[in-house]
């Protein structure tokens, strides 16, 4: 299992330094993706900023709606200072990124 939850990070650690080429994140941003990246955050696998507003964290599929997780996200963001910031949240399946290089969203919020 830890083999591939490491191959997943991998994959969208991979996808973040894409986008990371294009803009720069304030370390108020990195501070936040570190903290769903750590096992502080034990759902979230992965997490990063795909735009400058747009937040993805990847987790596991279980065949749930991920938006109450979405909108958790954003407590924890407001929690950091973006509230306010509007923010959208996109829960977002790791495994399919993994796999097949698809972004598939499990569930979303918008942080107000």
């Amino acid at each position: 299992m830890k083999n591939l939850i490491r191959g997943l990070t991998f994959a969208l650690i991979t996808a973040s330094c894409v986008v990371a080429a294009a803009d720069t994140y304030s370390a108020q941003q990195e501070k936040v993706k570190k903290l769903f990246q750590s096992n502080e955050e034990p759902t979230a696998k992965d997490a990063v900023w795909t735009a400058k507003r747009i937040f993805k964290v990847g987790v596991i599929p279980d065949e749930s709606s991920r938006d109450g997780y979405a909108s958790y996200v954003c407590q924890v963001l407001y929690e950091n200072g973006f509230r306010g910031s509007k923010v959208w949240v996109q829960v977002i399946d790791i495994v399919q990124l993994a796999r097949n290089g698809k972004w598939i969203k499990l569930g979303e919020a918008r942080c107000l």
